[in-house]
């Protein structure tokens, strides 16, 4: 058995998605009971590490020496790490610019090489939407991690040098991150982004507003004007809907492609998206007295029976859905119908209460239905079947 030699026939379309050449080397990793078969291109994964340096080196060695320009031409003596015109400012004003520029950079030239016509039209056409959701998550992030730092390092300042040697160090990592998330673009990455997106959002919102006792009021008090840095909350779901919307298109274009016309999968689509529009209308109509009150509540309720819908009808929208799925969806419709019961019939729930079970459950579904989706449909499009061959 030890000198038995095999060999592997791969299908013509795992071939070209991989841009195969005729007696190119090959590696096989094995773990966890399984194997990957990989392409032994240490030479370009070399050329491409270092072409990924020097896109975020070049662009953060230019900001900081504009940076370091600018706090002499101020000819100020120390500069303050948070504040007006501090480092904080800087980074966050010049690195959403080269961060940016280097993630559209690289995502477009990834865009480029792609040799599925169907996949680079889909790329090029979701494009916008991304870089638009990926410069507001780089912005509250940016604004959120300095917001902490000035918490921690209050009235901290510090000479040009220093504060150069500082802005460099942030604006590197800022630049690298970039780089590094245009490399990673898949659903698979976005659905993570998703999540920690709304769950990180939600949970600084409640933390800066805990002394206000918000769950007194409601959960869409961390938006208000009442609220301390409602803007985190707000932001958070703009672009969470966002987020949302562009994963729709990923999962969703290829399937309809190779299903071509197929009703269940339009109406389908066409109910995610309505629930993604709906989720950037409440960030985007902050709960204020007012037409924005009658506004934020429309959104909210039309979020709900967007969702409902769907949930209690899955197994025709998705027949192929596993039976938990099936199970967990009915549970879910019913953990919702309670829910409102407990708030409008017996006025047992607060509307915190009342707000939090409902969006909680119905997100929390939304999210497994498109890792449902997922598996369904986009795995299966990237995997193929092969058989090995005894040589002798």
């Amino acid at each position: 058995m030890a000198n038995k030699r095999f060999e592997i026939e791969l299908p013509k379309e795992a071939v070209d998605e991989l841009h195969l050449k005729d007696g190119e080397q090959f590696d096989i990793q094995v773990s966890n009971q399984a194997f990957k078969v990989l392409p032994n291109r240490k030479t370009e994964q070399n050329q491409n590490q270092q072409l990924s340096i020097r896109r975020f080196l070049i662009p953060s060695i230019l900001a900081s020496a504009f940076f370091a320009f600018f706090t002499i031409w101020q000819n100020e003596n120390l500069v303050p790490l948070t504040g007006t015109n501090s480092i904080a400012t800087w980074v966050i004003f010049l690195g959403e610019i080269t961060g940016m520029a280097t993630f559209m950079y690289t995502h477009l030239q990834s865009i480029w090489i792609m040799v599925d016509p169907v996949k680079k039209k889909v790329a090029r056409r979701l494009a916008p939407t991304l870089f638009f959701s990926f410069a507001l998550i780089q912005a509250f992030t940016s604004v959120a991690l300095f917001w902490a730092i000035g918490y921690l390092f209050q009235a901290a300042s510090f000479d040009s040098l220093t504060a150069t040697l500082i802005f460099f160090i942030f604006i590197s990592v800022e630049n690298y991150v970039m780089i590094y998330s245009a490399t990673l673009i898949s659903t698979t990455f976005m659905m993570f982004l998703l999540i920690i997106t709304i769950v990180c959002g939600v949970l600084v919102a409640m933390v800066t507003n805990s002394r206000l006792l918000w769950w007194q009021h409601n959960f869409s008090f961390l938006g208000t004007a009442k609220a301390d840095f409602s803007w985190t909350f707000n932001a958070t779901l703009m672009v969470a809907g966002l987020l949302w919307a562009t994963l729709i298109d990923y999962l969703f274009v290829p399937i309809q492609n190779r299903i071509p016309r197929n009703w269940r999968l339009i109406l389908l689509r066409a109910f995610l998206t309505f629930d993604a529009l709906c989720l950037f209308a409440i960030g985007a109509l902050p709960n204020d007295p007012g037409i924005l009150h009658i506004a934020h509540d429309t959104a909210a309720n039309f979020l709900i029976l967007g969702t409902g819908l769907p949930m209690i009808s899955i197994r025709f929208l998705l027949p192929n859905a596993s039976r938990e799925f099936f199970i967990f969806s009915f549970s879910t419709a019913i953990g919702m119908l309670l829910s409102s019961l407990l708030f409008y019939g017996i006025h047992y729930f607060s509307l915190t209460a009342f707000e939090i079970f409902v969006l909680t459950m119905g997100i929390s579904w939304l999210l497994l239905l498109m890792q449902n989706i997922h598996e369904l449909y986009e795995i299966k499009d990237n995997t193929y079947s092969f058989t090995l061959k005894a040589l002798n």
